[in-house]
């Protein structure tokens, strides 16, 4: 018997992989790291939007979302200022309209917004 088949006997590993097949495996583990679903980007616009309000929408566009955190930015420092002020209840509104993703924070930054 190799050393291998001698470590892996009886494990958890071993009777894991006999009934799951690695790609399932993989799969399950890489949807856990991510987060569930992916968001697409019109979807994150559009909550944006309703969680921000039109006319903060219009002056503002959401850029990344990595690691629970969404990115927006805002094409004036008083905008900034605005939605800085606005944060709790702004992610609050964004946990509700993307409720398959966890949005842990939102921070803005001045730049263009095309």
């Amino acid at each position: 018997m190799n050393t291998y088949m001698w470590l892996c006997q009886g494990s958890p590993v071993e009777n894991t992989a006999s009934k799951n097949p690695l790609s399932e495996i993989l799969g399950k583990v890489i949807k856990n790291l991510s987060g569930g679903e992916r968001v697409s980007a019109e979807e994150i616009d559009e909550a944006w939007r309703r969680a921000a309000g039109d006319d903060a929408a219009k002056h503002s566009k959401p850029t990344t979302l990595k690691k629970a955190v969404i990115t927006v930015s805002v094409d004036s420092s008083s905008w900034l200022y605005e939605l800085t002020m606005r944060k709790k209840e702004i992610l609050n509104k964004l946990e509700k309209a993307i409720p398959n993703k966890k949005i842990k924070d939102v921070r803005f930054r001045i730049g263009n917004i095309k």
